[in-house]
Order: structure tokens, then C-alpha cells, then sequence
């Protein structure tokens, strides 16, 4: 039985700590803040729950792109519920879209008669790339999204549609990979799924299934050093001198995050280190939890995608409100808005701590505020009047609580025309020592998920790290 340790319990570090606890594994995952959960966590405000990062979870239908891992997990149980449709709104145009891939594809038909043709190439295409071996996906990740969507899609208008419920993927262009395009986006045309009281359910499964098969986590418990010997990780040190010795060491943080607990005289060269050090994350989020009025009726549960007329989907400026999800609470009278963020935006107050920040840092948020209500008033007009206490958080917010480098909410950026740099794998130079999370393939819960079961696979053959039929 092997002595493992994770840094992290977030979602990355508790799958992947479940699944080698659940073989009979000496489990430790040790989490520097005080409760598990990461961006799985809920917090309240005048009494009304908000969720940190879960709000819409994309293919879990049955045989669905993330069915067979959440079975695995034990997750499939919980007290999902499905969303029927989507709404996307470009402009003066507004779509409400039905999940389900073939109620997806009649309902884009109607609306686009003339290319029905592209149209079912195009979700067979999603369908193909998504269920290929794993094997078979590296020409994916070499072929540009952004390219290949053109070539598919020749509308221009359909094209917006399409891409208009996920530029939370960071629509780039020049290096977006069609794998992580594609995995992504048809999981979530085949199914939307919420929990209504956010992710504690699936905080509180792992952990007591981990404590039931003998693991441990511990919070409060900050590493501050990879300790190794021969090249071969020992084990880590905590910040209060404590050192807990380890045959395997799996970081479930960023890996930028995790180079700055290698020693400067450590076996892994100095070549990984900066390879890693100079990987480009992901944009981070503006978000605003708005406490609505009693009285006020909510349009409903299904994620609301709000597009600035004009804005060019697949290039946003981020030093602008151009697009934005907006998400209303189940049973409850209180709403969030999402919108894309830079750390260019806040890092003027990145070496401020929290509750420090002054006047000009309140004045940015509350302008950033308007400019959100302004673009979803667009679509659901006099929202203003809703309101009745709002509560807003940057990049900087990520950075400090989550530990999360440059507020980066995705992760690690991908690249099609780099992908020796930018796609990570869960070995590392240092013999012991693995990663595991959503910066390693995709991004969000499929990215963590799937990278969970590899990072799992590798340290335990009993481990199954993809479904056959994918």
C-alpha cells in the first residue's frame, strides 16, 4: 500500500484522491484552506447561497460524455436536474436552444433550412471527435477550432449561435485546439445539468467516501516544499515545519503554483521549470451575485448567454463587456453574472491584499457592474429594478483564495500550434511526483474529471482510465 499525498481538495484532487483510496491506497490530501471543495464551495450572503465555480455541468445524460466517469465516482446519484434549453442572444436576435443532440439539430435546421447538411456534419463531426479513442485524438489537438468550424459552418450568423454558449473556453483564433473545442461544447448540446444546492453533494460524497476507505484530509495545511531524494519524491514539508513522508506526491494545484514548491536544487531540470513557469493560463472572471427582490420572478433556471451587438465571438476585448452568462438560482431570488476577465484588468491591486485595495479598486468594480447591467438589460430589459444588494469579485478574488495565478479560472491555455509546451502530462521529470487537474488537458469539471481518472490509472493499474467505447 502505497503513501500518497495530494495538494489540493478541490474537485481534481478529491476524484482522484477517491479513486486511489477506493483501491486500498494511503490517501492524504491536504487543502491549505479551511474547508475542501475549491470551486466547488457555496458561500452566503444575507442569508442566500451563492456557488464559487459550479453552476452548469455539460454530458451527463445517459452514455454521455461524462457519464461513465461520474458512475465511476458515484456521482451520478446525486440530486442533478436537467435543464431543458439554453438561451443565446446576439444582439436583437434571441435563440432559445433545446438540449438533447437531436432535439439541438431540428431546432438549428428550422431556424437555417439551407444548411442541414453542415449542420448534421457538423454535430457528427462533435460526435466522432468526442467518443475517438484517446489514441486517436493528438490530430485533433493539432487541428485549429477556429478553422475548421469555418470550414464546417459557412453561416456566419449560424456560426455565432453555435459558439455563443461557450466563450468560457477562451474562443482564440489563431491557437484554440478542435479536441478541447469539441469535447466541451457537445457536452454540453447533449445535456445541461445543475444542482440546486451547488456542490456541497458533491464535496460531501468524496470526502466521506474517502474518509469510509481510510484516507485522510486534512485543511488549514499549507506545503511549502516537495522533498525528494535520489529523485524520487519523500514526501512534502508544511509551512509549519511538519513533514509528512510520501512514496507519491500528486499536485492537483496549477503547476505554476506547484514549481514554486521545487527547490532550486531539485533533480527536475531547469528547462521543465520554465517551461511551466512560462505557460500561458486561461482568463479569469468578473462575477457579480446580485440578491434580488422577493417579489420578482425569475425567468427560469437555463443559462442565459447575453452577446453585445457587434462583438466578434471568437475575439473578444476583455477590457470590455462584450458577452456575459447570466444564471438564476433554483429556489431562491438572487441571480450571477459571469463575464470574462483579464488579469491585465486588475493587476494594478495584485500585490494588495484583500480588504485593502482602496477606492479605485471599488470604483473599477462598480463600473464593470454597469457595464453588465447595461449589456444584460439588452435582453431582459428594467433588471436594474431587481436588485437589491450585489456583492463582485475579480481574478484578484481567484488569486487569493484559490491560489490560482493570475485569477486564471480555466486553467492553463491550450495550444494547437504548441501543444509540446501547453499539453501537460501526469508524470513529471521527478520520479513520485504527478499532476492531476483541469490545467492538464480541459478545462472545467470534463477536464478535471478525465484527467483524474489518467493521473489515478497511472499510480494504480486496478484503475480504468477511459471507457472502452471512447
Amino acid at each position: 500500500m502505497r503513501r500518497i499525498v495530494i495538494i489540493g481538495a478541490g474537485f481534481g484532487g478529491l476524484a482522484t484522491g477517491y479513486l486511489l483510496s477506493k483501491q486500498g491506497e494511503n490517501v492524504t490530501i491536504l487543502e491549505h484552506q479551511k474547508q475542501p471543495g475549491g470551486c466547488l464551495q457555496s458561500f452566503y450572503r444575507n442569508g442566500l447561497r451563492f456557488d464559487t465555480g459550479l453552476h452548469y455541468l455539460g454530458g451527463l445524460n445517459t452514455g454521455g460524455p461524462l457519464d461513465y466517469f461520474f458512475k465511476e465516482l458515484g456521482l451520478t446519484d446525486l440530486p442533478w436536474v436537467k435543464i431543458k434549453d439554453y438561451e443565446v442572444h446576439c444582439g436583437d436576435k434571441h435563440y432559445i436552444i433545446p438540449c438533447g443532440e437531436s432535439a439541438w439539430l431540428k431546432y438549428l435546421t428550422n431556424l437555417f433550412p439551407t444548411k442541414k447538411d453542415e449542420l448534421n456534419e457538423f454535430i457528427k463531426s462533435l460526435k466522432d471527435i468526442t467518443y475517438c479513442p484517446i489514441s486517436d485524438t493528438v490530430k485533433y489537438w493539432e487541428q485549429n477550432a477556429w478553422d475548421w468550424l469555418q470550414k464546417t459552418i459557412t453561416d456566419p450568423k449560424l456560426r455565432d449561435v453555435i459558439s455563443g454558449m461557450s466563450f468560457i473556453l477562451e474562443l482564440k483564433k489563431e491557437n484554440l485546439p478542435l479536441f478541447a473545442f469539441a469535447e466541451i461544447l457537445y457536452s454540453y448540446f447533449c445535456s445541461i445539468h445543475i444542482l440546486p444546492t451547488g456542490g456541497q453533494p458533491i464535496i460531501d460524497h468524496l470526502t466521506n467516501n474517502i474518509n469510509a476507505n481510510g484516507g485522510k484530509i486534512r485543511c488549514n495545511a499549507t506545503v511549502k516544499q516537495i522533498l525528494e531524494k535520489e529523485r524520487q519524491v519523500t514526501g512534502v514539508l508544511l509551512d509549519n515545519g511538519e513533514v509528512i513522508e510520501a512514496d507519491t506526491v500528486i499536485s492537483s494545484i496549477n503547476p505554476t503554483a506547484l514549481m514554486q514548491m521545487i527547490a532550486e536544487n531539485s533533480s527536475i531540470r531547469h528547462i521543465y521549470r520554465r517551461r511551466v513557469k512560462n505557460l500561458e493560463c486561461t482568463l479569469g472572471c468578473f462575477t457579480v451575485n446580485l440578491q434580488l427582490r422577493s417579489d420578482y420572478k425569475i425567468k427560469g433556471v437555463s443559462p442565459i448567454y447575453i452577446h453585445k451587438n457587434g462583438s466578434d465571438f471568437w475575439n473578444m476585448d476583455t477590457d470590455k463587456v462584450e458577452q456575459l452568462l447570466i444564471h438564476f438560482y433554483k429556489g431562491q431570488n438572487c441571480a450571477d453574472i459571469i463575464v470574462p476577465m483579464s488579469w491585465d484588468s486588475v493587476k494594478q491591486w495584485g500585490d494588495t491584499p484583500a480588504g485593502c485595495r482602496g477606492e479605485d479598486y471599488v470604483r473599477f468594480k462598480e463600473q464593470k457592474l454597469n457595464e453588465c447591467l447595461d449589456l444584460v438589460e439588452t435582453a431582459i430589459p428594467d433588471f436594474r429594478k431587481a436588485i437589491t444588494d450585489h456583492w463582485s469579485s475579480t481574478p484578484l478574488t481567484w488569486q487569493t483564495y484559490l491560489l490560482s495565478p493570475k485569477g486564471t479560472a480555466y486553467g492553463v491555455r491550450k495550444d494547437n500550434n504548441s501543444l509540446e509546451t501547453t499539453l501537460l502530462f501526469p508524470r513529471t521529470p521527478l520520479s513520485g511526483l504527478y499532476l492531476t487537474g483541469q490545467s492538464m488537458i480541459l478545462h472545467g469539471i470534463m477536464g478535471t474529471t478525465i484527467s483524474a481518472f489518467q493521473t489515478a490509472s497511472m499510480i494504480n493499474n486496478n484503475i480504468k482510465s477511459w471507457p472502452s467505447e471512447l
